[in-house]
């Protein structure tokens, strides 16, 4: 697993497994050896240079245009 968040976030790290519909996308987060799946509404930023954000809404601040490259785990 990859966590998909900012390397500098507070609270556990996630990564995105799917869609399980338009509104509602399955993440795993875990903290340490503690894992848990949840489901979570989308990131509704606006696009930037027609790129959505692909967090879930309410995820620490940067936007996933804005890390491409910064994978951490």
């Amino acid at each position: 697993m990859t966590c998909e968040l900012e390397a500098a976030h507070d609270g556990p790290h996630a990564d995105h497994l799917g869609e399980v519909d338009r509104d509602t996308q399955l993440w795993v987060q875990w903290d340490g050896d503690q894992y848990e799946f949840v489901r979570l509404s989308p990131c509704e930023a606006p696009a930037e240079d027609g790129d959505a954000c692909s967090l879930f809404a309410g995820h620490d601040p940067g936007h996933s245009w804005e890390m491409r490259d910064l994978l951490h785990g």
